[in-house]
């Protein structure tokens, strides 16, 4: 059993300027309604926040996982799909599935509306609960987050700095994130085009694989060269969920049908290190690359080799960015085809070990030689006679 939520806010502001930063700053704006510290999202492009209520008179709040779509047009009105999940313990509370929409009234004035089902933990319980006290609770926690966005929406954005991939301007980091080495504004296939036709687009433009797109713009897939390859190969006649597989590739004609699902998403300031765990763990090829509610690349496994093939200068930057970090004054490293000789002194063998593992994590770094001297072995445990 369902309850179906909606709460109704106007804002003001030029609804194109609006739904621009509705579409590029979704994230922003829930850290900004929801007073939350600065934190970059989970790898998943999560954010776990702390989302307020009113019980029986009283302020509570209950940490959530919010998470966010690719945004979609319903003609001029705006949609950002939106789930909450509280977590821990998330089967034992209420689950939000809806849109985050913007709609223009007037050249000064849109229409912010927060929509969607809460899902009642528990079965009967939860549904007698939902009736009972849940319900009203979850009219009144929908309808205080759209004020709350409403008020962020029409607060001036902060002074930020960003480069062209939306990410903070920082120099040389140690770590590659997603955005450094992403193909930026990749090309984006829709779930109704032919087949042909998007083979044609990924050969033309040197691609191995794109974005598949609704017609009104959700994200739904990814479309590679292999599922272009599988659709051309004659039918498996084996048993087996792989021939099922391969057969049903080889009867597909548009994208929708041809391209694998769901498309897994990630922020472009993730680490480079933690796309690549995503890719190998789920043995995916590309992820697509989201900012707020918008598509704005997409890494593939070759693009991750960027991290490995880093060149000194820049890896040596990096180095010795962690040097200072860790106010390494004794020590000094020269970067090499990739390998790092560190020399110098320092107080203890524990900050030894720990400032080489820090070296070590350097993207560019493919081996550390050690040379560095302590004056206290504070590794080895102490004689009791």
């Amino acid at each position: 059993m369902k309850h179906w939520v909606i709460a109704y806010r106007r804002v003001s502001g030029a609804p194109a300027d609006l739904r621009r930063r509705l579409r590029s700053d979704i994230t922003d704006l829930l850290r900004a309604a929801l007073d939350a510290d600065e934190e970059r999202a989970e790898p998943d492009g999560s954010l776990l926040l702390q989302l307020p209520a009113r019980v029986i008179g009283r302020d509570v709040s209950k940490q959530v996982r919010f998470r966010t779509g690719v945004a979609i047009d319903h003609g001029a009105r705006t949609c950002v799909p939106l789930q909450w999940e509280a977590e821990p313990a998330r089967h034992a509370f209420p689950v939000f599935r809806g849109t985050v929409e913007l709609e223009p009234m007037t050249s000064g004035i849109a229409q912010l509306a927060v929509v969607g089902a809460v899902t009642p933990p528990l079965g009967p319980v939860g549904a007698l609960a939902d009736a009972t006290v849940l319900g009203a609770l979850a009219e009144r926690t929908t309808h205080d987050l759209a004020d709350r966005l409403a008020d962020a929406l029409e607060a001036p954005p902060a002074a930020d700095r960003r480069d062209e991939h939306g990410e903070r301007s920082a120099g040389v980091r140690p770590r590659l994130s997603v955005g450094d080495v992403m193909t930026a504004d990749p090309v984006v296939l829709y779930e109704d085009m032919p087949l042909r036709t998007a083979a044609l687009l990924l050969y033309h433009f040197d691609v191995s694989g794109a974005p598949v797109r609704t017609t009104d713009g959700g994200l739904v897939g990814v479309l590679s060269e292999s599922d272009v390859l599988a659709a051309e190969c004659p039918p498996d006649v084996r048993l087996g969920r792989r021939a099922a597989q391969r057969r049903a590739l080889g009867a597909a004609r548009t994208v929708g049908e041809a391209c694998g699902r769901p498309a897994r998403t990630v922020p472009p300031d993730t680490d480079l290190a933690e796309a690549a765990s995503m890719m190998w763990d789920d043995d995916i090829g590309r992820l697509v690359v989201v900012s707020g509610a918008e598509i704005v690349g997409i890494v593939s496994r070759h693009d991750v080799l960027r991290a490995v093939i880093r060149n000194d200068a820049e890896t040596q930057t990096a180095v010795d960015q962690v040097l200072r970090e860790r106010d390494a004054q004794g020590v000094v490293v020269d970067v090499e085809w990739g390998v790092a000789t560190v020399k110098g002194s320092v107080d203890r063998h524990s900050t030894a070990r720990w400032l080489v593992d820090a070296i070590r994590a350097v993207d560019g770094v493919n081996g550390v030689d050690t040379d560095l001297e302590w004056l206290d072995d504070d590794l080895v445990p102490p004689v009791v006679p």
